[in-house]
């Protein structure tokens, strides 16, 4: 009796075998929520890069205070276009540069601040890391993105609601304007 058993399970499992070759059964529907476009776009980049630079590579500092002279910043063999080109090289498809961390430091001359490049040296304070890094981005046909931090050790209204939230408005404005 086992091997009339035996013998009907395999004869059904082959027949289903070939059956569901010829079965056309619909895709199983999807689990929402769907991403959108360009949260599947996200994904399939597959390689970002960040670029964390400021005033503490020049300070050898892991921790910025907000209370660093501004005329300690000054690259001067900063190459933007250096650093996009083995980003394109390596296959990243996004760049993202570290605008302003939490010390305060402004890599683009922040019109709200003196505490940024135009308070440095570095091209008689005339520089733009932000806009270097931006051009050498397009130039490459690689896609930008700027982090500016929301917490900002050198700035007196930081924790001012209003206050700061008007002075973070602007200077992101800088940043969507430049």
């Amino acid at each position: 009796m086992s091997k009339v058993w035996l013998f009907l399970a395999l004869a059904f499992a082959t027949l289903d075998s070939v059956l569901s070759k010829h079965r056309r059964l619909p895709p199983p529907l999807p689990v929402l929520p769907l991403p959108s476009a360009a949260q599947l776009r996200w994904q399939q980049r597959e390689l970002v890069m960040f670029f964390h630079f400021g005033m503490n590579t020049f300070t050898d500092s892991e921790w910025g205070s907000g209370h660093e002279d501004p005329r300690l910043f000054n690259p001067s063999f900063l190459d933007a276009s250096q650093w996009v080109k083995v980003a394109a090289d390596a296959g990243f498809s996004l760049v993202i540069l570290t605008a302003k961390h939490h010390d305060g430091f402004c890599l683009w001359p922040s019109k709200y601040t003196d505490h940024s490049v135009k308070s440095s040296p570095w091209k008689n304070g005339e520089g733009d890391v932000v806009r270097e890094f931006m051009e050498a981005a397009q130039a490459r046909d690689l896609d930008v993105g700027l982090y500016l931090s929301p917490w900002d050790r050198h700035e007196r209204t930081y924790g001012l609601q209003l206050e700061y939230n008007e002075y973070y408005m602007g200077q992101l404005q800088e940043l969507l304007d430049g």
